[in-house]
């Protein structure tokens, strides 16, 4: 899964991190239209901002090309399942 990290106005003494849960596109796409998110917001709470790509868009393709390729593949693409994802990466920038 790929993710970015902009820690422009973050203060770690007093900042919040803000957690974009990625979309049905590339991680990237997101970033770069979330202004308000990525300026406005992580300025005025002294911010970190993490964005995640949603496996199966982007290139988050948990098995490459052949990622759409049968049931056997499509069935880790569910909410539970990105919601693991997602707390995976929360806890592993954590430590």
């Amino acid at each position: 899964m790929r993710y970015l990290i902009d820690t422009q106005y973050y203060d770690e003494s007093k900042g919040a991190v803000l957690f974009y849960a990625g979309n049905e596109g590339d991680v990237w796409t997101f970033y770069n239209n979330s202004g308000f998110m990525t300026t406005t917001l992580a300025q005025n709470l002294s911010a970190a901002v993490v964005f995640a790509e949603h496996r199966y868009y982007g290139k988050s393709m948990p098995f490459g090309n052949e990622s759409f390729s049968g049931k056997e593949h499509l069935r880790f693409l569910s909410v539970e399942q990105v919601m693991q994802d997602y707390q995976k990466l929360i806890g592993s920038l954590s430590t």
